[in-house]
């Protein structure tokens, strides 16, 4: 195995790894908690990655199989049919497989795969950011409804064509023309013409969203990045050959994404050059491409190194503590500011009262979290008033519903991105 080969591995297993650990798999750190996930393009593309990760594999047809309600048989058809041959071929085994233990009409042939058993499954969380897919589907069901919507949540202010619409959600062009009409007909959407075509709208982005909450800060397009992520790992997976080889070998893979580079607004940034020495250029990029889809490029804001862990103690009372990289963890104290707390305070007197000790540890966390942003979440200061409501509302709807005996984690990111969506939110209503 290169070194190329191995590393563009590893960062494809830690993105798909990362993506199911979103939906409740357990298996890895979430690096993905405020991106939308889409659901089928992550189980096909985990069809053929899995193959490099027998237990990623088995952990994902456990989720399928116990959450098959939430997957679109209709979407996994679309885009396996525009999938490669390699990937299809991976994918038609392991819907068999989801097939054989669950009531479904995937689509694909092949024979099913041996079913290890998995760690624990746990069931979605739809409350997650990261989830409105899921959270859409619960709302209108698993159609195209649900598609459309999301991406109309995803770029509120921009008229979206029913032709793009329909690629970007991987349903017909009938279906989805069907959908606008009825949407349009509800007052949900708004249409008007513009030069030779007709393009839709949210008639109420901000209600829509304030219903929803919880909304995620980007929508990436997974099903071109995880095709790009197949070609780069056919590239690294080539045997090594001569420089010239190299070359020839780097301008093929660039030939076959181009479609999926411009999908995604980017192919203005690959390397073009083709001299003896391109290929060292094109490698560099695939690795960086790779690295900042799975959460570990340089891009990634320190914010998502700070972890904060609340606990229900057993015995009554709450917990926490602030966990850094390359830091020992600390205690999270009720008032907490960002400063160190003392290293030789006793435990207990971090301890939170069981009525009040949520609310005093949400609080903390959010003073902890803003107090690090750099730069700022927001230009306006933040207020004692907005400081409190929302970090109410965090403890109401995220901490107290916690059994004894449970904990929870958060990123600092996650944190203040709570705090901004909130903020927005109680702006726009007051």
């Amino acid at each position: 195995m290169t070194r190329l080969n191995h590393e563009i591995d590893g960062l494809a297993l830690d993105l798909a790894w990362s993506l199911w650990a979103e939906l409740g798999v357990d298996g890895m750190r979430r690096r993905h908690d405020w991106q939308a996930l889409d659901l089928e393009p992550l189980i096909i593309f985990t069809a053929y990655i899995g193959n490099a990760d027998s237990r990623l594999r088995a952990n994902s047809i456990d989720w399928c199989i116990a959450n098959a309600r939430f997957a679109s048989a209709f979407r996994l058809r679309n885009l396996s049919e525009s999938a490669s041959p390699v990937m299809g071929e991976a994918f038609g085994r392991y819907a068999a497989t989801v097939r054989a233990h669950a009531k479904v009409s995937w689509p694909g042939r092949g024979e099913p795969l041996a079913l290890w058993t998995s760690e624990h499954i746990g069931a979605p969380d739809l409350r997650r950011p990261s989830l409105i897919q899921l959270r859409l589907r619960a709302f209108v069901g698993v159609s195209a409804r649900a598609e459309i919507l999301k991406l109309m949540l995803a770029e509120p202010d921009r008229g979206h064509a029913a032709s793009a619409l329909a690629e970007a959600a991987a349903y017909g062009k009938g279906s989805v023309a069907q959908t606008l009409d009825t949407l349009t007909m509800a007052g949900i959407l708004y249409v008007q013409p513009t030069a030779n075509r007709l393009v839709y709208r949210l008639a109420h982005p901000a209600e829509l969203a304030s219903a929803l909450q919880w909304l995620p800060a980007a929508y990436p397009d997974w099903w071109p990045i995880f095709k790009v992520a197949e070609a780069i790992a056919e590239y690294a997976h080539a045997p090594t050959t001569a420089p010239t080889a190299r070359v020839a070998a780097a301008q093929k893979t660039l030939q076959r994404i181009e479609p999926d580079l411009k999908r995604l607004g980017i192919a203005e940034e690959v390397p073009r050059s083709t001299g003896p020495s391109s290929w060292t250029e094109f490698e560099h990029w695939a690795l960086t491409f790779m690295a900042d889809q799975s959460g570990r490029g340089e891009s990634i804001p320190t914010a998502r190194e700070v972890i904060y862990t609340i606990h229900h103690l057993s015995f009554g009372g709450w917990m926490g503590t602030v966990s850094q990289r390359g830091r020992q963890p600390r205690q999270l104290e009720a008032g907490d500011g960002g400063e160190p707390a003392g290293g030789e305070r006793e435990a207990a007197s971090s301890r939170q009262d069981e009525r009040t000790g949520a609310g005093q540890l949400a609080r903390a966390m959010f003073s902890d979290a803003l107090a690090r942003a750099r730069p700022a979440v927001t230009d306006a200061p933040v207020s004692d008033d907005a400081m409190r409501v929302i970090s109410g509302e965090f403890s109401e709807e995220l901490l107290r519903s916690m059994r004894p005996g449970q904990e929870a984690t958060f990123t600092a990111e996650f944190i203040r991105r709570w705090y901004e969506n909130r903020r927005h939110r109680l702006g726009a209503t007051g």
